[in-house]
């Protein structure tokens, strides 16, 4: 098993490739009561299109597949995984994002036995006609309950007025029409064909042996022997300029809601997304955050308040920054946020604070086990390793920052969201 030790923040990280093609990764923490193990496969809501396995042409499944195995695998014939868990004293819990599928548990003691059950549930699938259908209703009820929330339909609202055709224009849930044509083979061929091994990453932290648990987990897993297999994605054809400039629709909302959605080319410059990621995020901070002069203009002259938020997503296949709030004011709110965008200076001083600031977060974060797992996962998924974003700090600088966000962002390339008040 492989040894790396990351000094900067007295972290061991163990890695262990098992014969079956699954990643194995383990941290011990010795003197912490939890233990957080996740195993997780790279499927997610945008792989819809694949050859599966076994198979020579590409298919297409409905949106929100991924979402819904991931429902389905804690329902076995014997019963519900989430009682057999809680009975061992664990917690646990799935999420599905754009790009994998999470398993994880926590636990204070019987760790290996709840690894065990994790290994188990996660290569054992059953999946009837009747029980399909049943969630089918369930997950049906879920997302209008989303769709009648308006921060929710101002997102999607948003990502569709961007998007032409990238399957992020979808929620990851799916819609109740995709979901409904879902059966008990669809699911079986999806998960025969990504969750594999050589498809999968499991995940360790907290108070454990590497060497013993390594073992334990080996003597566990999947069967041995199977064919190596990586699903093949369609690739993803979608125009750089956004679908509509202008969105909005009348709903039941007090005062207008707006979002501003700028696609970018992030995911394309030829640096490690993580770096980019990084750059992206310090200049917003410096050109809308709380701290700076604009944020505190837009507040006194009634612009703004506490609902005012952005962020910059980038993965993979797309990358875009979105800019929220609630305004009774929203044409001039977006003049001044492009007029920022467009020429505001940088202090190289208030740069080095910021990530400074962000350094020292990062280190402190790692007292958190949840938060190790699943980034650890994230960016592992993305190349690289988490322990190594001291590095990837230590090189940004302001010029490279703001040359990135320059290349990346044209405020001209914009989707104007709205919600408006009926009347």
């Amino acid at each position: 098993m492989k040894k790396q030790y990351y000094a900067e923040i007295d972290e061991t990280l163990y890695e262990t490739e098992l014969t079956n093609g699954l990643q194995l990764f383990i941290i011990p923490k010795a003197g912490f009561q939890k233990t957080y193990v996740t195993l997780t496969t790279k499927y997610g809501s945008l792989h819809t299109n694949f050859v599966p396995v076994n198979g020579s042409e590409f298919i297409h499944t409905p949106e929100g597949v991924a979402h819904f195995l991931e429902h389905k695998m804690f329902e076995k014939e014997s019963g519900d995984m989430f009682n057999v868990f809680s009975e061992q004293g664990a917690s646990v819990n799935a999420f599905t994002s754009y790009d994998r599928t999470s398993y994880l548990f926590t636990a204070v003691d019987h760790v290996e036995e709840n690894i065990r059950l994790l290994l188990q549930m996660v290569q054992q699938p059953y999946f009837s006609a009747e029980s399909v259908q049943k969630e089918i209703g369930i997950i049906a009820e879920e997302i209008k309950m989303y769709q009648e929330q308006p921060n929710y339909r101002l997102y999607y609202q948003t990502l569709q007025g961007m998007y032409h055709q990238h399957p992020v224009r979808q929620d990851i849930a799916g819609t109740v029409t995709s979901i409904s044509e879902i059966t008990a083979d669809t699911l079986y061929e999806c998960y025969h064909s990504f969750y594999r091994p050589e498809n999968m990453v499991m995940f360790v932290v907290g108070n454990v042996a590497p060497d013993s648990i390594a073992e334990f987990i080996a003597e566990h897993q999947f069967a041995e022997g199977r064919e190596q297999y990586q699903p093949m994605i369609a690739a993803i054809d979608e125009p750089a300029a956004v679908r509509d400039k202008e969105v909005s629709t009348p709903t039941d909302v007090t005062r207008p809601k707006m979002m501003l959605g700028i696609k970018s080319e992030c995911h394309k410059l030829k640096k490690p997304l993580i770096q980019t990621e990084f750059e992206m995020m310090f200049v917003l901070e410096l050109l809308l955050g709380e701290q700076t002069d604009f944020y505190h203009e837009l507040l006194k002259d009634g612009l703004i308040d506490d609902s005012f938020g952005y962020s910059f997503v980038l993965e993979p296949t797309f990358s875009h920054m979105l800019i929220a709030g609630t305004t009774n004011q929203p044409d001039e709110l977006k003049a001044r946020i492009a007029g920022r965008l467009t020429h505001a200076t940088f202090d190289e001083a208030a740069f080095r604070r910021l990530v400074k600031q962000t350094t020292g977060e990062y280190i402190a974060s790692f007292n958190s086990l949840e938060y190790i797992a699943n980034q650890f996962t994230r960016y592992y998924f993305n190349g690289a390793i988490l322990f190594d974003i001291i590095h990837v700090l230590e090189r940004i600088n302001l010029e490279t920052a703001v040359s990135t966000f320059r290349q990346a962002v044209d405020p001209d390339n914009m989707t104007d969201s709205r919600l408006m008040p009926r009347d």
